[in-house]
């Protein structure tokens, strides 16, 4: 993730309506560990374990929107899930389109922010 994408998804979560809360999710596999000492690129860890973040395809920024339900619903909140996909440049990824795809079929959020369209800082 470069700079500008960092920059921009701490943009979003300093910003975001009330009603909206998102985290911060990290997708693949890297690796944890006490660190000990970087030498010539190489970093030597203690006690080495591998970490899983979400599967690739799960958006940047995921959590959930608040939404009044009509009186015909009750008057109850409920909480719809929400992906925030931040990309400095670029298009989704295949994996990122079909998430986004089910996502939207099963009635949650999918929002694609960049630096031109960033909705909680408008």
């Amino acid at each position: 993730m470069g700079l500008k994408e960092k920059t921009l998804i701490n943009t979003i979560l300093l910003n975001l309506p009330e009603h909206i809360k998102l985290f911060r999710i990290n997708c693949g596999m890297a690796w944890t560990g006490k660190f000990i000492n970087k030498i010539k690129n190489k970093i030597t860890l203690e006690n080495p374990r591998p970490f899983h973040g979400a599967p690739n395809g799960f958006p940047d920024l995921a959590g959930w929107e608040s939404i009044t339900i009509t009186p015909e619903m009750v008057g109850k909140k409920i909480a719809v899930f929400t992906g925030y996909e931040v990309k400095a440049t670029g298009d989704l990824s295949k994996k990122q389109e079909n998430f986004k795809k089910k996502l939207i079929e099963d009635g949650g959020n999918f929002i694609k922010v960049t630096n031109n369209n960033n909705p909680n800082t408008n």
